[in-house]
C-alpha cells in the first residue's frame, strides 16, 4: 500500500495529525515562509499575513504538488524536535484509499463524493470559474441556463471544491426548492440566510414601505450582524432564484448582498447564485462572473471517459468509448443529469477499477 505522503487524502486523520503537529511547531508567518521558500517553492502566490492554521493546508498541498512533503516534515522535525513523534507517525502513514480514482486538484475532479460515487460531466468553464473564485480574484458567481441544463447539479463540483480544507472555509447553502414550500419574500429568504450562519433570524424592518427600500433595510441590518462573526471565508450558495415562487424582493435582496460582497462590507465572502436574472450594480458587474449552462451532449460523456482513462494510465479505442456511451444512454437520458450521472459513474467503475480492488 502507498506511503501516505506520496497520495495524501486531505481530508482524513493522518493530515489532522499533520497539520496539528505544523501549528504546534512552527506559527509566526515568517517562519512559515522560510520553510515554504526552504523546500524550493515561490512563496509570491500565498499571502503570507494569516493565521498559521489557514496557511499550513496550502503550504502542505503545494509541497505534495511537487513531490517534496517529505521534505517539508522533515525540515520542520529538524526545527521542533518536540513534535517529531507526531510527524514520525505521518511519515509512516499508510494510504487508505479503496478507490482507484483520486485528482489532487479539485476543479479537475471528474469523479467526486465518497468513493467517487459521483460522475460531474462537461463544466469546463465552471471549474475555471470556481478556481478564480478560489483565488479572490471575482467574488460574485451567476450560474444561468435552461431548465435541466444542469444549474442545482452544479452544486456537487461547488461543495467539492469549498470542503478543500487548504481554504478553510465554512459552505452555507440556500435551496429554494427545498427550503421553501410557498412564495418566498425578501424578509423570509433574509431570515433563512441569517439562520444558516448563526445569527438572529428577526427583522424589524417596515414592511410595508416601497421594495427597494425594504430591501435595503434589510441587508443593512444583516450587514450589522455579520460583521459579529468571526473571521473566516464563506461561501454562500444560493440556487433557484429562477424558480416561480421567487419574488421579485428576493432578486433585488441578493443583488443587493452582491454589492456588499464588492463593497466588502461581507469580508472574506463568496456568493454563488443559479438563476439570478442579472440586474447587478455596475460595480458589481466588474467583479461578477457569469457561466451560462448548456445541457450536457453524448460529447460530454465522451470526454468524460477519456478523461479517466488518462488519469489511469489506460487506452480506450473510439469503439470502447462509444461503447460506454451507449451503456449509459441506454439507462438514462441527457436532460436528467443525476440519473446520468450515477449511470456514468456506474460504467466508469466497472470500466477502470482494477482486478481485484475492493
Amino acid at each position: 500500500m502507498v506511503r501516505w505522503i506520496h497520495a495524501p487524502d486531505w481530508g482524513d486523520s493522518t493530515a489532522r495529525l499533520l497539520h496539528t503537529a505544523l501549528n504546534n511547531a512552527l506559527y509566526q508567518s515568517d517562519e512559515l515562509l522560510d520553510v515554504y521558500r526552504g523546500i524550493g517553492l515561490d512563496p509570491c502566490d500565498i499571502h503570507w499575513n494569516q493565521p498559521a492554521a489557514h496557511l499550513w493546508p496550502t503550504i502542505t498541498r503545494d509541497a505534495a504538488k511537487v513531490r517534496r512533503l517529505e521534505r517539508l516534515i522533515t525540515l520542520v522535525k529538524h526545527r521542533c524536535p518536540a513534535v517529531a513523534p507526531d510527524l514520525d507517525t505521518v511519515l509512516a502513514a499508510r494510504g487508505t484509499h479503496t478507490t482507484w480514482y483520486r485528482e489532487q486538484e479539485r476543479h479537475r475532479s471528474l469523479l467526486l463524493g465518497p468513493g467517487c460515487s459521483r460522475a460531474l460531466l462537461d463544466r469546463t468553464d465552471l471549474r475555471a470559474h470556481l478556481v478564480d473564485l478560489a483565488r479572490k480574484q471575482f467574488p460574485v458567481l451567476n450560474i444561468t441556463g435552461e431548465p435541466g441544463s444542469g444549474k442545482t447539479y452544479s452544486r456537487h463540483l461547488i461543495q467539492h471544491m469549498a470542503s478543500d480544507p487548504a481554504l478553510a472555509c465554512e459552505f452555507k447553502i440556500i435551496s429554494v426548492e427545498e427550503d421553501f414550500y410557498d412564495h418566498v419574500d425578501a424578509t423570509a429568504f433574509m431570515a433563512t440566510l441569517a439562520a444558516r450562519l448563526g445569527l438572529p433570524t428577526d427583522f424589524p424592518v417596515d414592511r410595508h414601505t416601497e421594495q427597494a427600500r425594504t430591501v435595503r433595510e434589510l441587508v443593512n441590518v444583516f450587514v450589522g450582524r455579520f460583521s459579529a462573526l468571526p473571521e473566516r471565508l464563506r461561501w454562500i450558495f444560493i440556487d433557484g432564484l429562477d424558480r416561480p415562487q421567487v419574488g421579485s424582493g428576493v432578486h433585488m435582496v441578493v443583488a443587493q448582498l452582491a454589492k456588499e460582497v464588492e463593497a466588502g462590507q461581507l469580508r472574506d465572502t463568496r456568493l454563488i447564485v443559479t438563476g439570478h436574472p442579472g440586474d447587478f450594480a455596475p460595480a458589481v458587474l466588474e467583479v461578477l462572473l457569469h457561466e451560462k449552462l448548456t445541457g450536457v451532449t453524448a460529447s460530454h460523456l465522451r470526454g468524460f471517459f477519456r478523461g479517466l482513462a488518462d488519469h489511469v494510465g489506460s487506452t480506450l479505442s473510439d469503439d470502447d468509448v462509444d461503447g460506454l456511451v451507449d451503456q449509459v444512454l441506454a439507462q438514462a437520458d441527457l436532460d436528467d443529469l443525476p440519473v446520468l450521472g450515477k449511470a456514468a459513474c456506474l460504467a466508469a467503475h466497472s470500466q477502470f477499477t482494477p482486478a481485484g480492488s475492493p
